[in-house]
């Protein structure tokens, strides 16, 4: 079910216009890194993201549900691999103990 969503969120990224570059989550919450252009509303895309995959849940879980808000912030270019790796490997970071306070707490 988990790579299901990844999938369909890294799609819908795409197909809103948008670059993903990295998605990854835990049982409460999930991480998607992209480029977006500057142009685009960030609450209409996060908006998209959460109705779609909602509806693409609900037909695997009934009991799927996004939380109310959400968290969103810009990073800068030389951060981008550093973030994306941190996404990749968030489970890893989650079982170790290695989790970077920083970037959860942004989510």
């Amino acid at each position: 079910m988990e790579n299901g969503l990844y999938n369909f969120l890294w799609n819908k990224v795409e197909a809103l216009n948008q670059i993903p570059l990295a998605i990854n989550g835990m049982p409460d919450h999930v991480h998607v890194l992209l480029k977006m252009n500057a142009k685009d509303n960030i609450a209409k895309l996060v908006k998209d993201l959460k109705g779609s995959s909602s509806i693409f849940m609900k037909d695997m879980s009934d009991q799927f549900k996004w939380s109310r808000g959400y968290g969103a912030f810009t990073v800068s270019k030389k951060d981008v691999d550093m973030i994306a790796n941190y996404i990749k490997n968030q489970k890893s970071h989650h079982q170790k103990g290695t989790v970077d306070i920083d970037l959860e707490e942004m989510s």
